[in-house]
């Protein structure tokens, strides 16, 4: 089992090179799969961003509230910077993770279908209350060896890089 140096895996990620055509790559993978309300993200520093590739109009991007916790609101063209300098669109009116059907989830690494967030809990904590389907985004150069997860951590049901999905066969 390896220590997580988050610091040390953001370095890492930020050196990927080919970055766009990775993004292609990973967005027209992940295409299949968006089916009925989807909540995506807005990227920050050197995560995935499939956003340029992907224009799908049922789509929700989370809002960071107090106490690490954290809601998903109708995408809008009137969007404002919220934490950690992430747009946000308007809080209108949350949807409830009962009607969200998929997720697409960034992460600083991974190991089968288990993610390394950025270590807050934000995501674990929702999808504590979410049953759709999970997709964790990532690029190769961010996989790990195995690692000790913590209880709270959350696994994927899918991992989708450039050159792969990896199924968690534990959710069959």
């Amino acid at each position: 089992m390896i220590l997580l140096d988050r610091k040390e895996l953001l370095r890492k990620r930020k050196n990927i090179n080919n970055r766009e055509e990775k993004e292609k790559a990973i967005a027209q993978a992940v295409l299949p799969f968006l089916k009925g309300n989807v909540a995506m993200y807005n990227p920050i520093g050197s995560e995935v961003n499939i956003l340029r590739f992907v224009d799908y109009k049922n789509s929700y991007f989370p809002v960071c509230l107090e106490n690490y916790q954290m809601e998903f609101y109708k995408y809008s063209e009137n969007q404002i910077q919220g934490a950690f300098q992430v747009m946000e669109p308007e809080r209108i009116c949350a949807i409830d993770p009962d009607a969200l059907d998929v997720m697409i989830i960034p992460m600083v690494g991974f190991y089968h279908c288990q993610r390394v967030g950025y270590g807050k809990g934000y995501y674990d904590r929702y999808l504590e209350r979410y049953a759709g389907l999970k997709i964790g985004i990532a690029f190769d150069e961010q996989a790990l060896e195995p690692f000790l997860k913590k209880e709270t951590d959350i696994d994927m049901d899918l991992v989708i890089t450039p050159t792969q999905i990896i199924r968690n066969d534990e959710n069959k």
